[in-house]
């Protein structure tokens, strides 16, 4: 069963963390690794900074307001940004405006590790150390969206041999169109992020910033677009290495 949040539910429940806010989507804050989903919005105050740093579990990261930096990469409006588990990354460093990203994960995390850390190595374990940036993603206008004649789908992160199916790919569709999503086989799941417009699974209306998420072993579910249009966002993880199987499962 494809797992799914509002995000216009979820809202309302912002809270401050630092020098910054936060809301839960799935999950939240814990300590140690569990099996289960773990999503977020971060949204950085002006100027704040994020040393670099690194994460036990694999995971991508959405900008999708404001401004600013990861590493030497610009966090265009909209970039997807992935990184391996124990893959050092960052710093992330928000621009005058403030800087807004979601955090998705398909196994939660114990909290982040800075690279500044003594002998952060010995905390390290054995992964390909794969991370990138997409290119960046332009949202249409309303009309443009709504009156779109045909489905259309760009990759903004392409596979590549050593990819073990991690990718990133938009889907653009008209007003009440539809498309299957991708396959799962070969894939660690996905997450479905709506970007624009409004999608509609089982019944629920789901608009910009809500969250699908598709195990690997669950069929390919159908994006079916409001009578806006929806543009959305799919953000597919590698194949679960050994590390990835059995984060959390003594937790679950």
């Amino acid at each position: 069963m494809v797992d799914t949040v509002s995000y216009a539910m979820k809202e309302p429940d912002r809270f401050k963390r630092g020098n910054g806010w936060k809301v839960n989507l799935f999950g939240k804050n814990s300590d140690v690794p569990k099996a289960d989903l773990q999503a977020f919005r971060i949204d950085m105050n002006a100027g704040q900074v994020l040393d670099s740093h690194f994460h036990i579990v694999d995971q991508f990261q959405i900008f999708i307001a404001g401004s600013g930096t990861i590493g030497r990469d610009s966090t265009d409006i909209v970039t997807a940004h992935y990184a391996d588990h124990h893959t050092g990354y960052g710093p992330l460093v928000a621009g005058p405006q403030g800087m807004s990203y979601l955090t998705l994960r398909s196994k939660t995390d114990a909290g982040l590790v800075k690279l500044s850390t003594p002998n952060v190595r010995e905390q390290l374990k054995p992964t390909k150390r794969r991370h990138g940036v997409s290119s960046p993603v332009t949202l249409s206008i309303p009309p443009v969206m709504q009156h779109r004649a045909a489905p259309e789908i760009e990759t903004v992160m392409e596979e590549r041999p050593d990819s073990d199916g991690m990718t990133v790919k938009v889907y653009r569709l008209g007003a009440s169109q539809e498309i299957s999503a991708p396959e799962t086989a070969g894939t660690g799941g996905y997450y479905i992020i709506v970007m624009n417009g409004a999608l509609i699974h089982d019944g629920e209306t789901l608009k910009p910033w809500s969250l699908l998420f598709v195990r690997h072993d669950e069929p390919a579910p159908v994006l079916r677009a409001d009578i806006e249009g929806a543009e959305v966002m799919v953000a597919v993880f590698p194949l679960q290495d050994d590390w990835m199987r059995q984060v959390g499962e003594e937790a679950a």
